[in-house]
């Protein structure tokens, strides 16, 4: 009976400990808050800004809105939706808008490497013709490829919710991030 009480005594002390702690923090035992593991960023991007944690307008609902891209290109620039971009090469022709025709060379690869698309394989090696527009081609594209100019390359991560979010599309599982080289050949 002793051994009982003291146990009982122990867990009530420790519960007492656990409710100041969480009290300091602005929390109870009964709120359901759980303090966030610390993440880990690598060091080549560590100088970049902050990633909004709200998704695009175009993006699809059923994927939370705090869904990170599982690939990290270092020097990228972020834009909301934690859309990465990086220009390889920087275009001297006309810009791109939402809503143009571009003719674009691509490759579309998978974080581990699968290429997944290429505009090689699509259209016996020639560029593709695609309007920038949310229903013609993913939000990632609309959002990242305007600004770039004919003549350059660019470099696009885009996170699940930019790109097919719950759904497959082909050999692309569900909620994957998509990387994608894209050679911007014309405008019009």
């Amino acid at each position: 009976m002793g051994r009982g009480r003291n146990l009982g005594v122990g867990l009530a002390a420790a519960g007492a400990v656990l409710a100041l702690l969480l009290s300091g923090c602005g929390a109870s035992l009964d709120s359901g808050v759980v303090a966030p593991s610390p993440t880990r960023q690598p060091s080549s991007i560590a100088a970049l800004p902050s990633p909004t944690p709200t998704p695009s307008p175009s993006a699809p609902a059923c994927v939370s809105p705090s869904t990170q891209a599982t690939y990290q290109l270092a020097g990228a620039h972020v834009l909301p939706g934690n859309l990465q971009v990086k220009d390889q090469v920087i275009g001297t022709g006309a810009p791109a808008k939402a809503g143009s025709t571009i003719k674009v060379s691509y490759t579309g690869t998978l974080p581990d490497g699968t290429v997944f698309d290429s505009s090689s394989a699509d259209n016996k090696g020639q560029p593709i013709s695609l309007t920038l527009t949310a229903g013609k081609v993913i939000a990632g594209w609309v959002e990242g490829i305007p600004g770039m100019r004919v003549g350059g390359t660019r470099k696009l991560v885009i996170p699940a919710a930019l790109g097919y979010g719950c759904q497959s599309a082909g050999s692309i599982p569900v909620n994957s991030t998509l990387i994608f080289t894209v050679q911007l050949v014309g405008v019009s």
